[in-house]
């Protein structure tokens, strides 16, 4: 086999690999989640805090990615996912609204069974805005009841 088809012949084998990858995907189960919240209103940032957080089975779809419209629940009331856009195998974007109280943008990219939440929200129609990360890293177990859950 000539010089140039073996190396065409290799580099289509490696393109078809890759693509056979599955998609980098969070998984239910135990992280260790670093919260950072920008200041909202006069109140001050809180300093970004680590805890070991649940992430059940019902927060998470079928791609791996988080329902963020579940995590906002938590705070606020008729939260809904308006868009969502898979962006390539591991990185989505929502638009979410809760109400007439919150609109937001979210976007996570997962590497591996870790992942990176972003959340800018704007409430009451913008008058006030918080931005919202969550880096997560897979402590590859099951929940405990000592885990919190994600809010």
């Amino acid at each position: 086999m000539n010089t140039k088809l073996s190396i065409f012949a290799s580099a289509c084998l490696t393109a078809t690999l890759l693509a056979a990858l599955p998609a980098q995907a969070a998984k239910p189960g135990a992280f260790s989640v670093t919260e950072t919240k920008s200041a909202i209103g006069n109140k001050a940032a809180k300093p970004p805090r680590t805890k070991d957080r649940c992430i059940g089975p019902e927060l998470v779809d079928k791609d791996g990615f988080l329902y963020p419209d579940l995590i906002l629940s938590k705070h606020f009331s008729q939260c809904r996912i308006k868009d969502s856009k898979l962006l390539d195998k591991n990185t989505k974007t929502w638009t979410v609204a809760c109400g007439k109280m919150l609109t937001a943008q979210a976007k996570q990219v997962n590497t591996g069974e870790d992942f990176h939440l972003h959340i800018d929200a704007a409430l009451l129609g913008g008058a006030m805005k918080q931005t919202l990360d969550y880096e997560a890293q897979s402590l590859k177990r099951q929940c405990t009841p000592e885990d919190e859950p994600l809010e």
